[in-house]
């Protein structure tokens, strides 16, 4: 196998069918003696890297077992290095369950008494139910762990499937078992993070730090108009908790986004500087909880939680994608992750999360048998419609402001609310019409309405574009604005050639245009 730098690593491993269940055998590690090569030395690496490709697929461990030549007389029950079967979505430390698997190997087939633990990196049995991979594809299987590949990234969504199972849709490499689609009353979903732009979307790469998609990222794509994504923060108020909550409004959207990612699936390579592909549902209508639901409202709660996840584990099979993550060790925490399902009857659990609607706010027409539907793709490259009316409102204002400082000595007057231009500024007898556009992405289109176009084409008028806004919305829900990158193309005309129908869309170029900051 190679890992994610397309190094070949010292690791051989076989994928072959065991009852109804694949199973993944990695070989043993050991030397040769001499000056020949040791034998599969990138053991633990290759073994860590293959949780994590499987973790990427929804993959469940049903089993693990020693499946050395000297192991074999054993009973299976001598040999299992798991105490039950783990939903490696559930895993929020893969270094901790590669130890595990490998450590609880020394004693195995060691005799009574033993001074000392043996080989830890003994030949490994892993049995596994992997969503998306039947039982005939155990070559295709192999091939996408031993290399991480992909397959291309389905367009639509699963049309609705019966009570009681599960949906399969398709996301690249990773296939989320949408379990909720038919229960209209699960529309709830959290997102785990430390931005200060809460409510405006939810946003994440389609491949994760390590170039792998990731089940927590691609969730992004499963939202619904009218859905509740609850806002846990690490850092606004005093301690860690769910601060607010808002509804989605529009998406699946294909963007662009620099995301400096922390945790586990993020920091396993350097942070690229560059906007990378990415995931974007907007949200709309941001309300703040007057008190913060932190870990200790979950805690005394813990063994509802627990008994609620036993209770979908049963209904359900494959990852659920659960908010929060057990141990024998320490207290429930919330998920390392960015975006997880919220179960509905969790609402109920916590009395602290009254405040939270328990309806669906608007309510989603069904899904149309026959297929799924298309999904729509907008660029962050634009400055396009943004669903959050109020955060809409702030970025033209914003841009408005800007575009009027550059014209010094002109007596500038905002039109904007009966014009279809935004500016008119006037100096010795002479007019200028300014259309002014803002957005906090990176902006190389922008939209135009077609009576824009046409007073373009009559009118002497300057295009403002302000990209790049930065702004943060305040616990209050006021939304706040600074900066951004001020371009302006004067005795504008959009041609023809550079419009797109039904929404006219210019093509902004560098040719023209004077970089005022």
């Amino acid at each position: 196998m190679t890992d994610d730098d397309g190094r070949v690593l010292n690791a051989e491993f076989v994928v072959e069918l065991d009852g109804p269940a694949f199973a993944l055998l990695l070989e043993s590690a050991g030397g040769r003696g001499g000056l020949a090569p040791s034998r599969n030395s990138d053991y633990t690496t290759a073994l860590e890297l293959l949780l994590a490709r499987l973790r990427s697929r929804g993959a469940v461990l049903v089993d693990a077992l020693v499946d050395s030549k000297r192991t074999a007389h054993l009973p299976e029950t001598e040999r299992r290095l798991l105490d039950g079967p783990v939903s490696l979505a559930a895993v929020d430390d893969l270094a901790a369950l590669r130890l595990q698997l490998t450590s609880r190997q020394g004693r195995i087939g060691q005799p009574p008494g033993a001074p000392k633990a043996g080989n830890n990196r003994k030949r490994l049995r892993l049995r596994l139910h992997v969503p998306g991979y039947s039982p005939g594809e155990v070559h295709r299987l192999s091939a996408d762990l031993a290399a991480g590949s992909s397959v291309s990234l389905a367009s639509g969504r699963s049309s609705a499937v019966p009570p009681q199972s599960r949906g399969s849709v398709e996301r690249g490499t990773v296939r989320l078992n949408e379990w909720w689609r038919t229960d209209p009353a699960e529309c709830y979903w959290l997102e785990i993070t430390n931005r200060d732009d809460l409510g405006a979307n939810v946003q994440a790469l389609q491949r994760d730090g390590s170039g792998r998609e990731n089940w927590s990222y691609a969730l992004v794509t499963a939202l619904r108009p009218g859905d509740v994504v609850l806002h846990w923060h690490q850092t606004q108020r005093q301690v860690p908790g769910i601060v607010g909550y808002s509804f989605a409004a529009d998406g699946p959207f294909e963007d662009e986004l620099v995301w400096h990612a922390r945790g586990s699936y993020g920091q396993a390579r350097p942070t690229v500087g560059r906007p990378q592909p990415s995931w974007r549902y907007e949200l709309a209508d941001y309300t703040a909880l007057p008190t913060p639901v932190d870990q200790v409202a979950f805690q005394r709660a813990e063994a509802a939680l627990r008994e609620i996840r036993a209770r979908l584990e049963a209904a359900y099979s494959g990852p659920l994608y659960f908010p929060f993550a057990f141990s024998d060790s320490r207290p429930v925490r919330v998920m390392q992750a960015y975006l997880v399902k919220f179960p509905a009857v969790i609402l109920d659990a916590v009395p602290e999360l009254a405040a939270i609607p328990r309806r669906r706010v608007p309510q989603v027409e069904p899904i149309p048998a026959g297929g799924p539907g298309k999904r729509r793709s907008r660029r962050a490259s634009g400055s396009g419609y943004v669903a959050d009316p109020l955060l809409r409102r702030a970025l033209e204002r914003h841009a408005v402001r800007r575009a009027g400082a550059l014209y010094k000595g002109w007596t500038v007057e905002d039109v904007g609310d009966r014009e279809s231009y935004d500016l008119r500024a006037t100096k010795d007898g002479e007019e200028v019409h300014v259309e002014v556009k803002g957005s906090s992405g990176l902006a190389d289109t922008v939209e135009l309405t077609r009576n824009e176009v046409r007073h373009a084409h009559g009118a002497v008028t300057h295009l403002v574009v302000v990209d790049q806004i930065e702004w943060a919305r305040r616990p209050s829900g006021e939304i706040t604005t600074a900066g951004g990158r001020v371009r302006r193309w004067v005795a504008w005309t959009p041609m023809d050639e550079d419009l797109e129908p039904t929404r006219y869309r210019y093509k902004l170029s560098d040719s023209g245009a004077e970089l005022m900051t």
